[in-house]
């Protein structure tokens, strides 16, 4: 399974980038999973508030991912 991950504001420079992709074996992943994997090679990430977009709907940490999937990283939004 192959995913688009996409980074916004302050997350983008924790990454260094606005845009991967992420290839797993299992053929559906847990959101919680894919945030597991993503804190572990973006130490920084464990201490970012973010939420978790998935084909631009907000979701949970049980939302169930499949093969091309985009998932969002989003920052808090400040109001204006």
């Amino acid at each position: 399974m192959t995913v688009t991950l996409k980074y916004f504001g302050s997350i983008v420079d924790i990454t260094q980038k606005k845009e991967e992709s992420f290839f797993a074996e299992e053929p559906i992943l847990p959101v919680s999973v894919l945030k597991n994997k993503l804190e572990t090679a973006y130490e920084e990430l464990k201490r970012t508030n973010y939420s978790i977009a998935v084909n631009q709907a907000m979701s949970s940490l049980d939302t169930k991912l499949k093969d091309q999937d985009v998932i969002a990283f989003l920052p808090p939004f400040a109001g204006g």
